[in-house]
């Protein structure tokens, strides 16, 4: 079980050390730019499910 902890390091480092820096960039900049994406995408979700939750709370509100 404790090889699981590794073996994602060991595909990380043999891909560093085989494509020779240029493949390794372009992997990491992609990685960044989903990274930021997703960051973007959930705080926008973020806002719409509060304006959503106090939508529904005023009219919960307005029912009593």
């Amino acid at each position: 079980m404790r090889w699981l902890l590794y073996k994602p390091l060991f595909w990380w480092r043999r891909l560093r050390r085989e494509q020779g820096g240029e493949i390794f960039v372009e992997y990491l900049l992609l990685l960044t730019i989903v990274g930021i994406g997703v960051i973007v995408g959930l705080a926008s979700l973020k806002g719409s499910l509060i304006n959503e939750l106090n939508d529904l709370s005023n009219a919960i509100n307005a029912i009593s």
